[in-house]
């Protein structure tokens, strides 16, 4: 665990938690490492469960925010074959919620992230997660996001992203980032954009794409460095108040 005081150690998790780095019998292929990123909503509208598994069936790693650990989430989980490790923000009717990522080949380690949002006072978490590559000794960090969201000025939106970033910026591997960034301002879009260019991370080339906007300025993202954008395609879906994005990858 990171020695700060927004760390935090309490997770959900369909598999032990590891101390150290543990040796994995499956990896990721170099040519083609697939991610789907989804903020699915809590799992408040109508079959967003059918959506999510239609989405991840041929998905090597799944980042979801505003996961609602319920039967229905684990179930389709489950039903794919996906190790996963949620970092609780809040409970929903005694269950947790927060931002969840999945995978089929086991994370190598993980830990958690909670900054906590400054005028509503709940939480807000990131996910970072380890993944061995086949043929590769250096490891593919997968960072999972959702961005503070209430605020008057961008402090505290910067801080959580930074405080992040500067985890990405001490990984000597390939990098993908992705998640809500709440980026519905200039402001916002503006601080982001700075972050983004001081961890040398690239950007999906969405000429064409389905992503959500709030006044006019898309907040969901996928970011990477020492990868290839090989193809990306998002959805417009009625089973969340986010359409997801799914985006493939080989290493450079």
């Amino acid at each position: 665990m990171f020695n700060n005081k927004s760390s935090l150690n309490r997770y959900e998790t369909s598999h032990p938690r590891q101390s150290k780095l543990v040796v994995s019998e499956k990896s990721l292929n170099p040519e083609n490492i697939s991610l789907l990123n989804w903020n699915i909503y809590k799992g408040r509208l109508i079959d967003w469960d059918k959506d999510l598994h239609d989405f991840i069936s041929e998905t090597d790693i799944v980042t979801i925010q505003e996961a609602h650990l319920n039967y229905n989430l684990k179930s389709v989980l489950h039903n794919n074959d996906y190790q996963w490790t949620l970092n609780i923000a809040f409970r929903i009717n005694n269950m947790p919620a927060g931002v969840l990522t999945a995978s089929r080949v086991p994370a190598l380690d993980t830990h958690g992230l909670r900054h906590r949002e400054p005028l509503i006072r709940t939480h807000k978490t990131s996910l970072v997660s380890y993944y061995p590559i086949k043929g590769f000794d250096n490891t593919l960090l997968v960072a999972n996001i959702h961005s503070i969201n209430f605020t008057f000025g961008t402090y505290a939106y910067k801080k959580q992203i930074e405080h992040l970033f500067d985890i990405v910026k001490k990984h000597d591997g390939p990098v993908l980032i992705a998640g809500d960034f709440n980026s519905w301002s200039h402001a916002r879009k503006k601080a982001m954009a700075r972050l983004v260019d001081s961890a040398k991370l690239n950007s999906l080339d969405y000429t064409s794409h389905n992503r959500t906007h709030v006044f006019g300025h898309a907040i969901d993202h996928i970011f990477f460095r020492g990868l290839k954008a090989l193809t990306h395609h998002s959805w417009h879906v009625e089973s969340s108040d986010h359409n997801p994005t799914r985006a493939n990858f080989s290493l450079l």
